[in-house]
């Protein structure tokens, strides 16, 4: 660790030198933050994105309106974490279900977050410290983007900010005997924390281990004390969920059943990183549980509770790391390094495609990220490294969070909350860049700045695409604006997609799709070849090229297609098998439409009227054996 001169010793601060003396920063601080995320909002007020839900967003507003409608008990155990969904439900109870009110009471949220992460950075550090921490956090592009998201991460950032901040105050009171009930507030915190985060959990041996160490000294009778008030605050807000997941599941299920599926999705012998569905093409929601479900029950050949479910998963996941242990240390070796590369992986929304819709998230964004920050926050580890027995808790959650994130499988809205001691640091770290600066001690300075350069290098490797990142955004965009029927937009969002991907077989499928619905078969079928070009195992693709093709009465290239679809899925749709058998009736080739109507028949085309009255068959049903195959499927 490099060593630099001795900086000004940390001081504890009380609650009111925090507060009431020197209040009008941290005003400023939530002014400050309320403003730009005004800002943003109204940039993209008028756009699309603003009304389309993508992803985990449509879930959590389908699971509000669900407790709205049926009540806030629910009927199954809870799957997801449940503090959002019924977040949501309080705002379409008590005002309306609109999302720019619900933007709006996120924006309050996360400009609360600020003046927390403020409040906190003043007692770990120094006022100024804390000052530069809120605006710091105020500035972040994904601080911006993730509050006004319709998803929890404005949530898990402030229950971060609230427990650093509730830390803070504990560890730097003189009297360590009060304010007891200050444990059950931090064991509250990180409940609430886990109902938003399940990865969250983490943070609760995390924090006891730090209760542990810290108040060594005051002897075990107060560490108990202590430790016992934070079960207080965890029993509060725990007991109620585990209770209404026993009583409705029959089960004890601390939290949510979700355990399994996700370690399994983030650990099997084929994880990446990345999120990957139990099936290819279920990446939707809707399936998620359900997929978890039926192939853990058809493996077993039983009906399964939520528990063995999740157990199911974990015992699958950890037998593929028992069989490639070697393997399975490579893919931690690489998610280890994912949690700490700028690039912001997405799932349905991608930071990057906001930035074509606001003008000031793209200059945030530009300027200040994660590729910027970590490098800062390394600068205020090494300035701090004299007063580590004071700030070690603070970089202890930091790594344990970021852990618990790599343990899984990687998303930028899941590392987001560990920007909040990441951000104490570099706060840190500015604050005595500009003192060194300002008593022209440059020399201290050397050492620092190599390691933020050497950290900056590490956080921005090229490892992960940009442009990938960002076209699935596109996608789901067109994927929305298509089903709403507006076809122009659509298809702008969906080139969009394919300039950034130009390998996204499902892009260049739906624009085909547009096209059809455009009434333009040429176009269609460009768009199809092109999808499966990318990806020839694509049957949903193959298919509708070989629709437009037989449309157009080129049918000998659209039989083509199905019998490829149909060589590798023979049990895709009968209705190919019976389009084949109508090619060859015309074509007058009967031996051959009779092989593919009874294939048509055995795969499931009961349509016995269309069959005997249908003119493309003519040519079959002159011959004997055509009744006779009628006769036998009955």
């Amino acid at each position: 660790m490099v060593m630099t001169e001795k900086p000004p010793q940390l001081k504890a601060s009380s609650t009111s030198s925090i507060w009431s003396h020197s209040a009008w920063p941290f005003l400023a601080i939530f002014i400050f933050a309320l403003a730009l995320r005004l800002i943003y909002l109204f940039e993209i007020i008028d756009h699309p994105i603003i009304s389309i839900l993508l992803g985990d967003a449509e879930s959590y507003d389908a699971w509000a309106q669900e407790i709205v409608q049926k009540g806030w008990i629910g009927e199954r155990t809870f799957y997801q974490a449940p503090f959002y969904p019924y977040f949501l439900a309080l705002i379409y109870t008590i005002g309306a279900r609109d999302f720019i009110l619900v933007r709006l009471v996120q924006i309050v949220i996360g400009s609360a977050s600020c003046v927390l992460l403020a409040a906190a950075g003043a007692r770990f550090f120094d006022k100024k410290s804390g000052w530069v921490a809120g605006l710091l956090l105020s500035l972040y592009a994904p601080s911006l983007f993730f509050d006004l998201l319709i998803q929890k991460a404005v949530l898990a950032m402030f229950f971060m900010c609230t427990l650093l901040f509730l830390l803070s105050k504990i560890t730097h009171l003189k009297n360590h005997r009060i304010r007891l009930g200050v444990w059950i507030l931090i064991g509250a915190t990180l409940a609430c924390f886990a109902l938003v985060r399940e990865n969250a959990l983490i943070l609760v041996p995390a924090t006891i281990i730090w209760l542990i160490i810290h108040f060594w000294k005051s002897g075990w009778r107060q560490i108990l004390i202590k430790g016992t008030f934070l079960v207080v605050g965890l029993t509060i807000v725990f007991f109620p969920v585990t209770l209404r997941n026993y009583v409705i599941g029959g089960e004890f299920v601390l939290t949510t059943s979700q355990l399994g599926p996700n370690f399994y999705i983030g650990n099997n012998k084929e994880a990446t990183g990345f999120y990957r569905p139990l099936i290819w093409n279920h990446s939707d929601w809707k399936f998620e549980r359900i997929d978890a479900q039926n192939l853990a029950e058809n493996d077993l050949g039983r009906e399964l509770t939520p528990n063995e479910i999740s157990d199911y998963w974990l015992a699958e996941a950890l037998s593929d790391m028992r069989e490639d242990p070697a393997n399975w240390l490579r893919l931690m070796g690489k998610k280890w390094l994912m949690v700490w590369n700028s690039v912001e992986i997405s799932d349905s929304e991608s930071i990057y495609a906001h930035y074509r819709f606001s003008s000031l998230l793209n200059t945030l964004g530009q300027i200040f990220h994660f590729g910027v920050l970590f490098p800062l926050a390394s600068i205020g580890i090494c300035f701090g490294w004299r007063d580590r027995r004071q700030l070690w808790g603070v970089a202890w959650l930091w790594l344990c969070f970021a852990a618990s994130v790599a343990l899984f499988f990687i998303f930028a809205r899941y590392r987001y909350p560990m920007v909040a001691p990441m951000i104490l640091f570099a706060a840190s770290g500015l604050t005595h860049i500009y003192q060194q600066v300002q008593s022209k001690h440059l020399k201290g300075l050397a050492g620092s700045a190599l390691v933020a350069l050497l950290s900056a290098t590490v956080v921005n490797w090229p490892m992960i695409s940009k442009a990938k990142m960002e076209a699935p955004t596109h996608f789901n965009i067109g994927y929305e604006l298509e089903r709403r029927d507006e076809l122009d937009t659509a298809q702008d969002s969906y080139l969009t997609s394919v300039e950034l991907d130009s390998s996204s077989t499902i892009a260049y499928n739906n624009l085909g799709m547009v096209a059809m619905k455009q009434k333009r078969p040429e176009e269609a079928i460009t768009y199809f070849s092109k999808a499966v070009s990318a990806k020839p195992n694509n049957w949903d693709a193959r298919v509708n090229l070989g629709i437009v093709l037989w449309g157009l009465g080129r049918k000998a290239e659209a039989v083509e297609q199905y019998k490829q679809v149909l060589n590798n899925e023979p049990d895709y749709n009968p209705s190919l098998d019976y389009n084949i058998a109508c090619y060859y009736a015309l074509a007058g080739q009967t031996r051959q439409g009779m092989e593919w109507l009874k294939k048509a028949i055995d795969h499931g085309h009961n349509n016995r009227e269309l069959i005997q009255t249908d003119p493309d068959l003519e040519n079959l049903r002159k011959l004997p054996e055509f009744l006779e195959l009628l006769k036998s499927s009955q």
